[in-house]
């Protein structure tokens, strides 16, 4: 080969070995810095489908017996509170607990508001955290919502009031800012004022744990602002863990009056929990949610 023959035949080499690198420089900076990777699809809308609603829940109406808690697979409006930081399911590393209820956008998620700002820490804007709705055993089966506004009672921000323990999320999907979660999983409704004693269902997340805690027992009065339900298994990560009355044992959904929180921050035993009382200062709080949620 003579040398003007090598030269060019250098030159095509260069111009095609060039040509790959660029592509691959492009098809890498696209998948890492371009558009982001879609969400994963969620399941048809099925608010009002038939779900494995644990006959404790229901209560008396089927018999079970009251202060008996039990471990199932998670109803979808409720779930678990995870950091935004790092995988969620892989991880496991849940450390509160939340519900969906009745909002005009289908976003609201109420839970404890020690589980999204610290008692008296005086801070007016928390951190992100993500709500994974039905999780158990690592599954996500309808995804992932991130907090994209928290609502908590500046008398928790300023001093830890343990009446106010109370907070409400916003949530959004990622990559998919049109979706409404209460499409996909119900949403409990929610009431204020409720006279005590009642008969309630109560779920919770503990922390060490990867399915939720039911029971059933009455929400009884422990003073003016704050109530109490007695029932074994509610440990770390139940606080914000959802107070239903009236639960349907073909949907799981009831109207909420309570989260574990309030005195003691929900209780230093996993057998007796409080709630603050759904009083003005809550019904406040979920006003302020709802014009955006």
């Amino acid at each position: 080969m003579t040398r003007p023959q090598l030269r060019v035949l250098t030159r095509i080499v260069g111009l095609v070995a060039f040509t790959l690198c660029f592509a691959l420089v492009i098809e890498y900076s696209q998948g890492r810095t371009g558009s982001a990777t879609p969400a994963a699809p969620l399941p048809a809308p099925a608010a009002d489908a038939s779900v494995a609603v644990p006959a404790v829940l229901a209560g008396p109406r089927t018999g079970a017996t009251a202060g008996t808690s039990v471990t199932f697979a998670g109803l979808p409006s409720i779930g678990a509170i995870f950091g935004v930081d790092g995988a969620r399911a892989s991880d496991g590393h849940h450390f509160c607990t939340a519900s969906v209820v009745d909002s005009p956008g289908g976003n609201v998620v109420a839970t404890a508001a020690h589980c999204v700002v610290t008692p008296g820490s005086g801070t007016p804007a928390p951190g992100s955290v993500v709500f994974v709705p039905g999780y158990h055993d690592k599954q996500e089966p309808y995804g992932e919502w991130i907090s994209s506004r928290i609502v908590v009672d500046p008398r928790w921000t300023a001093n830890g009031d343990p009446d106010y323990d109370v907070a409400f999320l916003v949530v959004a999907r990622d990559h998919d800012p049109s979706a409404r979660l209460a499409d996909y999983v119900g949403a409990q409704h929610i009431a204020f004022g409720t006279q005590l004693p009642q008969q309630v269902g109560v779920i919770g997340y503990p922390s060490a744990a990867e399915e939720p805690v039911a029971c059933h027992n009455t929400l009884k009065s422990y003073s003016a602002t704050q109530s109490e339900f007695d029932c074994p298994g509610f440990t770390d990560g139940s606080s914000g863990g959802p107070m239903l009355t009236g639960i349907d044992a073909r949907t799981g959904r009831g109207t909420l009056i309570g989260v574990i929180g309030g005195y003691e921050q929900g209780g230093f035993s996993d057998s007796v929990s409080y709630a603050s009382s759904f009083g003005d200062g809550v019904h406040s709080l979920y006003l302020q949610a709802t014009t955006t949620g």
